[in-house]
């Protein structure tokens, strides 16, 4: 095997290569971070911190309750769910969060949980958000009696 030497056009193509690579790479790049911006990757982020078991797609867009509710309450979180299915954003009702508490109503698109009033006092809604992920707002609805 003997020594191979670059002949200035192989240098230049090479140097075009690199560049070439260099300018794909950075294309990605920045598909990436617009990516990023897009409600799915927010979807995405949000749903990660729900507990596996409550996050899988037939948990999405739709009502769900417990028995313990009132028929007041829960028509309630109907109400703000048509709200958010008219607005188009992905909602889960009931979420159980990593840490085990539970919302009425997270909007995944934005962020937001909805904390539906009716029975509960305001010293136990705020004991009650002290546990939620930080990264949430938290709207608090209330519900007529």
């Amino acid at each position: 095997m003997g020594f191979r030497y670059l002949t200035p056009e192989k240098l230049e193509r090479a140097k075009q290569k690199h560049y070439e690579s260099k300018l794909r790479s950075y294309k990605r790049h920045l598909n990436k971070q617009r990516e990023k911006k897009s409600s799915y990757y927010k979807i995405r982020e949000n749903l990660n911190l729900i507990r596996m078991s409550n996050r899988v797609g037939s948990q999405t867009n739709t009502l769900r309750w417990s028995k313990g509710e009132t028929k007041q309450h829960i028509l309630k979180k109907l109400e703000v769910c048509m709200e958010l299915k008219e607005l188009q954003h992905e909602f889960i009702t009931e979420p159980i969060f990593k840490n085990g508490t539970r919302a009425d109503i997270l909007d995944l698109n934005e962020g937001t949980i909805y904390e539906i009033l009716h029975t509960e006092t305001e010293k136990k809604f705020k004991e009650k958000i002290k546990n939620y992920p930080k990264q949430f707002r938290i709207i608090k609805i209330k519900s007529s009696q």
